[in-house]
């Protein structure tokens, strides 16, 4: 992590210092010290210091990764989410991308179980209400339970090990051929496993705003604004646009749900 924020600031003080005012340009302003308040001037660290602020509130917060498999170590799950950061970090167009994408195939995972199991359970009780209402509780798919399915949340195991880790399709037609049994977990108990809610998103959207601000009172009286300023604004930007998308995602998940090979099937 060190290193990447190094990196980081290596990279952009370029910038930073393309944009403040030149010692060796052949035409020198006079400043006169009298027409600026000291909330005029700015270092270099006050500027790397609030862009890095927001990349950083907005980009890791916009980050879901996927529930780490069952064989991967903390050193493969910690390179994987700095994989993610410097992708969100220098390729945020790809975030926004797969988020949107990653939004319509959860929808319609969550769809095709409610088609395919939950209508043909609560008729199979349509005799017995309470019966009914308490199989669809157990059967109907939110778009979280899309998402939870989408990034790993189901791991088959067969005789106490696992085996692999279940896309949607691949679930649906194990629990269709009655190889596994339907998973029986509530949107509260995947949420629960998650790590971040959407306070964490607020706080990130309120230091993009603030900034914003910032910059909108620098334009409007006339002071400099620097190209790193202008990046950032970009790269927050397009990773809040991925929030609303990855809003119901659950996040940092550890532990995906065992669904166990039924040997009878």
């Amino acid at each position: 992590m060190t290193l990447l924020v190094l990196y980081a600031v290596l990279f952009c003080v370029p910038f930073v210092c393309a944009s403040l005012p030149s010692l060796n340009d052949t035409y020198i302003h006079t400043l006169d010290s009298s027409n600026f308040s000291p909330s005029d001037t700015r270092t270099l660290w006050d500027i790397l210091l609030s862009c890095g602020l927001t990349l950083f509130a907005c980009t890791w917060t916009a980050i879901h990764p996927n529930i780490p498999g069952v064989n991967d170590g903390v050193v493969l799950i910690i390179f994987y989410r700095l994989c993610l950061m410097v992708v969100a970090l220098f390729i945020p167009e790809f975030m926004t991308i797969w988020a949107m994408a990653q939004f319509h195939y959860a929808q319609r995972a969550a769809m095709d179980f409610n088609r395919g199991f939950g209508a043909q359970r609560a008729q199979s009780h349509s005799d017995d209400q309470a019966i009914c209402q308490s199989e669809r509780a157990v059967t109907e798919w939110t778009l979280t339970h899309g998402f939870f399915a989408l990034m790993g949340g189901f791991v088959l195991y067969v005789k106490g090990e696992p085996r692999a880790t279940l896309t949607p399709s691949e679930l649906r037609e194990f629990v269709y051929k009655g190889y596994v049994e339907m998973p029986v977990i509530t949107e509260a108990e995947i949420e629960d496993r998650s790590k971040g809610d959407g306070l964490y998103k607020c706080i990130a959207i309120l230091q993009l705003v603030w900034f914003v601000v910032q910059l909108i009172a620098r334009t409007a009286q006339g002071l400099p604004v620097t190209l790193l300023e202008i990046d950032t604004l970009g790269v927050a930007a397009l990773a809040c646009i991925a929030y609303p998308f990855w809003w119901k995602k659950p996040k940092d998940i550890r532990r995906p749900y065992i669904v166990h090979w039924n040997s009878e099937g």
